[in-house]
């Protein structure tokens, strides 16, 4: 049979969504090691979460005494790996499922854990059907998966380890000091789930043979498995030449491209459609009359803009038209009509239309240029093209410290008032009683070895009391010795946010996730290591202390990151390529015991948070 002939578009349709497929592969590789690969760290968080929800209602876990440590689960490589190492890792696994789909839904509504991750927390893991693939096994659950998934990572770490013999590579004290810091958060976690001692607290999530000593051990291959991908990934990203990197970003737009448009939403009128039967409500529905008045209305904006006149000036007036009070807003306020330096994953999430999508992300669209999407049942978007696609703005994080000194909910939203310009006549004399009764003796930046940056006025500052108070901390940690570690006990004792317990620490904050003032502290131009300061939000006073300097990422490190990333990955497969497991019929036993005792975890846990929400109404 001859092979059918397509169209050129076509050929590009099916080149892009391979592409596209491509991105889906390498996102959802992303995803999966956010959630399972981050060794240490994500571990120890995941514990410290799961057993805080455990000891809430109480926590009782049957100890089944047949994870004893010297039975072997199997072997990887030439490594012996015991039951109760297996079970370190296979509970670990399961608990980033548990903590992540637990904390979608209590974040974002019923369903949502599910959605994020494929893993339902309210149902045991033998009871629900993992939707992916996983070779040698048909129909399987996610107790299969867990399994594969520990075996894996057990795989991955002991040959890390070996590899890091051949090369020398070997943990230095900076490490070990991550060995440590991991150590203490399991104590943590232990005293936070009831006052568990850390070898009692052990035994509960990870079963008998489960020993402080094993754990050190483990979370030192972790660590040393983490150096090696460390070394590894860095020396990937060094070989790649800026020719090779432009040439990603030219093959992958959707991924690493970004557009800024304007656009103005026109809505389709409803009409009043009678019910057909009698005691009915007659309703109010959008039909192919108004649909098509609401095109005539798009393509009357587009000729405008074709004709010269600014995107906002029309966008007013039709806006006006519609009978909004607020049209005049609209040729003031940028962020009404513009979506600045969008990327293909957020222009996809508002608009479907497959064409709007090819145009806005194309080489070959120019600035000025127009297009028209129906919203399905409700009308039209005019989109018009500012700066057609180019590279992704640098992105910022930081990392900071911060104790609240927060205003009471009167004061809170006498200052939210005042910051719209409403501020009563009341508030006002308040104010100034305030700042007669308090007199706040301002720090001398000059007197100090470190950067002491203050961004409060005096003379229009809300609580002149608790500013005070904030002077007053942060004068005692400037007479102290100034170390991070200082900041963080001060935290501990004096902020009202939800953090102090951490020490006030926020740790890789996006830029735009912040209120403004505490945003524009943290990223200030020259901003360094061991600043401190004062900022004053809706929220109260903060006094800060910059970990380190904010970190930048450009859109050629992203590319850097994920090329590195995939290279890595090969690198891995090709670690553990040949070291197959042989399970026999004994360790198989030994793995099930396993699904069993974390099977128990599982309902226990469902239970504590069944019982905790019967509680709460």
């Amino acid at each position: 049979m001859a092979k059918k002939e397509i169209s050129s578009a076509e050929a590009y349709r099916q080149e892009r969504k391979e592409r596209l497929a491509k991105a889906a592969k390498q996102n959802q590789k992303k995803s999966h090691n956010v959630v399972l690969s981050k060794g240490t760290k994500t571990a120890i968080a995941i514990v410290v979460v799961i057993a805080i929800i455990a000891g809430i209602a109480g926590f009782s876990v049957s100890n089944s005494g047949v994870l004893e440590r010297g039975k072997v689960a199997f072997k990887a490589g030439e490594t012996e790996v015991s039951m109760a190492e297996y079970s370190y890792y296979y509970n670990s696994v399961f608990n980033n499922y548990f903590q992540y789909s637990y904390m979608y839904d209590s974040s974002y509504g019923q369903g949502m854990g599910k959605m994020y991750t494929g893993y339902d927390y309210s149902v045991a893991p033998d009871q629900q059907a993992y939707e992916g693939e996983i070779e040698g096994i048909e129909n399987p659950m996610f107790t299969d998966f867990f399994d594969y998934s520990a075996r894996e990572s057990i795989k991955l770490v002991k040959a890390a380890k070996a590899y890091a013999a051949e090369n020398n590579i070997t943990l230095d004290e900076e490490d070990y000091k991550k060995v440590d810091e991991a150590i203490e958060s399991f104590k943590q976690s232990a005293a936070n789930s009831g006052n568990y001692s850390l070898p009692a607290y052990l035994r509960a999530f990870f079963g008998k043979a489960m020993t402080v000593s094993l754990l050190e051990e483990i979370c030192e291959e972790q660590t040393l498995n983490e150096k090696v991908q460390e070394i590894k990934t860095a020396e990937f990203s060094d070989s790649y030449s800026d020719k090779k990197i432009e040439k990603e970003y030219k093959d992958n737009l959707e991924t690493y491209g970004a557009v800024s448009l304007r656009n103005y939403v026109i809505k389709a009128e409803t009409v009043t459609v009678k019910a057909e039967e009698e005691g009915q409500e007659d309703t109010e529905e959008v039909t192919e009359e108004t649909m098509a008045d609401a095109k005539k209305k798009a393509d009357a904006f587009v000729a405008r803009l074709k004709a010269g006149e600014d995107f906002k000036e029309v966008a007013s007036d039709f806006e006006k038209e519609a009978g909004s009070e607020s049209y005049a807003e609209l040729k003031t306020d940028d962020s009404l009509t513009l979506l600045e330096d969008t990327a293909y994953s957020e222009l996809s999430y508002s608009a479907y239309d497959e064409d709007f999508l090819d145009w806005a992300i194309s080489e070959k669209t120019e600035k000025g240029e127009t297009f028209i999407v129906e919203n399905e049942d409700e009308g039209y978007t005019v989109y018009m093209m500012v700066d057609p696609v180019h590279h992704t703005p640098d992105a910022k994080t930081y990392d900071v410290r911060h104790i609240l000194l927060q205003f009471s909910e009167d004061e809170a939203e006498e200052t939210e008032e005042a910051a719209e310009g409403e501020e009563t006549e009341e508030t006002t004399e308040a104010a100034e009683d305030e700042k007669e009764e308090v007199e706040v003796e301002l720090l001398n930046p000059a007197d100090y070895d470190v950067t002491v940056d203050i961004d409060v006025d005096l003379d229009t500052t809300k609580d002149k009391a608790l500013y005070k108070q904030a002077q007053d901390i942060l004068a005692d940690y400037l007479k102290g010795d100034k170390t991070e570690e200082a900041f963080g006990e001060l935290a501990k004792k004096h902020s009202a946010d939800s953090n102090a317990e951490e020490g006030g620490i926020y740790e890789d904050v996006p830029q735009g996730q912040m209120v403004p003032e505490f945003e524009n502290w943290s990223l200030a131009e020259g901003r360094k290591a061991g600043d401190v300061g004062i900022v004053e939000t809706t929220y109260g006073y903060h006094i800060m202390y910059a970990v380190s300097a904010p970190e930048v990422t450009t859109w050629s490190d992203t590319i850097r990151s994920d090329l590195a990333s995939d290279e890595y990955n090969t690198f891995a497969e090709e670690l553990i390529a040949g070291d197959n497991v042989k399970i026999t019929d004994e360790q198989a036993e030994n793995l099930a015991a396993v699904k069993d005792f974390t099977v128990g975890i599982a309902k226990q846990q469902i239970r504590n948070i069944q019982a905790n929400a019967s509680a709460a109404q």
